[in-house]
């Protein structure tokens, strides 16, 4: 079997050219809803959906929200004018998805590898012995530098953090 561009699939089933429609339909309003919001707005907001002459935009937060309910019917005669037949404006609050926060890989030095062991050894069995313990089973430095992170070693070893 031939190997075939994504589009063609697209272009072959109708449940498909309906969805690609509207997607693009979306994209579309968005870019336009970008251009006529303030620049703020436009960053903090977005076109969640559009049916039955209804469109939704979704706020980063409430004050988003409350700002962009305001702007609703300027909002709704330049969408007009621009061509889309809107006859209503929704606002709802919709965060953005949060993003994976990286792991921080810190590394002790030996000596204090060492103290955490010793301090573990003197505890009694329980969950704070056990996460010393690992934490002191993990790889350590060479250097003398206790809890350097991973990121600060390979700016040639030097802790770049902005004291708070």
């Amino acid at each position: 079997m031939p190997a075939r561009k994504l589009g063609f699939y697209f272009d072959t089933n109708p449940a498909l050219q309906s969805l690609v429609k509207e997607a693009s339909r979306l994209i579309e309003m968005q870019k336009v809803f970008a251009e006529i919001a303030p620049p703020p707005l436009a960053r903090s907001g977005r076109v969640g959906r559009f049916a039955h002459g209804s469109l939704l935009l979704l706020a980063d937060n409430g004050a988003v929200a409350a700002k962009l309910r305001q702007l609703v019917p300027n909002l709704l005669v330049t969408f007009q004018k621009r061509g889309y037949e809107i006859t209503a404006i929704r606002v709802a609050v919709q965060p953005p998805g949060r993003a994976a926060v990286p792991h921080k890989n810190i590394r002790l030095s030996r000596k204090a590898s060492g103290y955490l062991r010793e301090l573990a050894a003197n505890l009694p069995v329980t969950p704070l012995r056990t996460a010393l313990e690992k934490m002191a089973a993990r790889p350590s430095d060479d250097d003398d530098q206790p809890f350097q992170d991973k990121e600060s070693q390979d700016q040639g070893g030097q802790n770049h953090e902005k004291p708070e």
